[in-house]
């Protein structure tokens, strides 16, 4: 391979590397063999402390020794610290061998492993973080050539947009985080669908609802309703999702219906087309709701329970409250006397402060309305 080739196949494994963090070793392999080194590194380095934050070398066997000890003594850092990003950096720059000579980081760690000079650049040089990259030289080889320092110019820019492309994959994996963990904390089922219908991402409390396997579950990695009816609708909508095209798909679009169950409130499933946001997970084409009643209102008697330090018993009613239900008719399908949801009441007036039925259900349904927001965005 010619050293044209070797440059090309350098440059190719410096951006394999940028999408892939386990490649840096490769990457810096190909760099230290380009140069005639001994072993490369890519160190970021903390500002204004200047402690390393992380590493990723080929080569360098004594790197432990290095960032525990050595690396305070290294006087490239602090030359660094004063030049832009982009600048090429070796010793002659700074200062001549006799300085060398002095310096422990020298003649004690770099000396050991038979390397001495070194040639590098400036990655990134902003007010919170340094990155710096280099390929130590042996003393026999000697400061770095004029075609070497050439060369280093050439790989320097490719190192940085790798780098910068690995920053943005770790930013993006940290934002699709923050964006599940945010799902979480929602009380409806969030499910994310591919065009074949398997499951991309599913919240905790889609999670929750597939274990019930109660109308709604999954099989073999594929969202399925039981109810025929439901199985069409989800069908139709998820084929017309697919085949609009991204310019075509009006975010407002959605299909709704229920999906029935033995014995309780029905699911209320609502299917939007999901126009591929950063965080949505790769092939996702539609975005599944679902509204378990039940859930909402468990949720509804936990809050209750939070904000005015009420027994379940008491929750309950509230809750019943504010969905329209009189006393009379929560006592009846309760299947508990009258009585008793007046004692409640009577505790809920004590509890929130309130002296008529009216002046109650207001707050209570104030306190459930921004509770439920609360919720909804912490």
């Amino acid at each position: 391979m010619g050293h044209t080739d070797n440059i090309v196949a350098a440059i190719a494994r410096i951006h394999a590397a940028g999408l892939d963090v386990d490649k840096w070793p490769d990457a810096l392999c190909h760099l230290t063999n380009l140069i005639g080194g001994r072993g490369a590194s890519l160190e970021f380095i903390q500002r204004p402390s200047l402690q390393h934050s992380g590493m990723f070398s080929y080569g360098l066997p004594a790197v432990g020794a290095y960032l525990q000890h050595y690396a305070p003594m290294c006087p490239r850092i602090p030359h660094a610290v004063r030049q832009p990003a982009g600048a090429i950096q070796y010793e002659a720059q700074y200062y001549d061998d006799a300085v060398m000579d002095k310096n422990p980081f020298y003649m004690e760690f770099l000396s050991s492993y038979d390397m001495r000079y070194f040639l590098g650049g400036i990655v990134a040089n902003a007010e919170d973080e340094l990155v710096l990259t280099g390929v130590q030289i042996s003393p026999k080889q000697g400061h770095p050539s004029s075609a070497k320092i050439k060369l280093m110019g050439l790989l320097l820019p490719h190192i940085q947009q790798a780098t910068e492309v690995m920053r943005r994959l770790g930013r993006l994996e940290k934002s699709q985080a923050a964006f599940e963990h945010t799902l979480d904390l929602l009380v409806d089922g969030v499910v994310m669908l591919a065009a074949d219908g398997s499951v991309r991402y599913a919240n905790v409390a889609a999670q929750a609802i597939f274990r019930a396997n109660d109308a709604i579950t999954v099989r073999r990695g594929v969202f399925v309703l039981k109810s025929r009816d439901s199985a069409i609708r989800l069908g139709a909508a998820i084929k017309a999702i697919s085949r609009l095209r991204d310019r075509e798909v009006d975010s407002r679009a959605q299909w709704e219906f229920k999906v029935e169950r033995s014995g309780v409130p029905a699911y209320g499933v609502s299917v939007h087309p999901l126009l591929a946001p950063a965080e949505a997970p790769s092939g996702a084409v539609a975005l599944v709701f679902i509204h378990d009643p039940l859930s909402q209102r468990n949720a509804g008697v936990e809050r209750f329970c939070q904000l005015f330090k009420l027994t379940r018993a008491e929750a309950r009613v509230a809750s019943a409250l504010c969905s329209g239900l009189s006393p009379d008719e929560y006592a009846e399908q309760n299947q508990i006397s009258s009585n008793t949801v007046y004692t409640h009441i009577r505790h809920l007036k004590e509890k929130t402060g309130s002296r008529r039925m009216t002046e109650l259900i207001h707050k209570l349904n104030d306190a459930q309305l921004i509770s439920g927001r609360w919720a909804e965005m912490r």
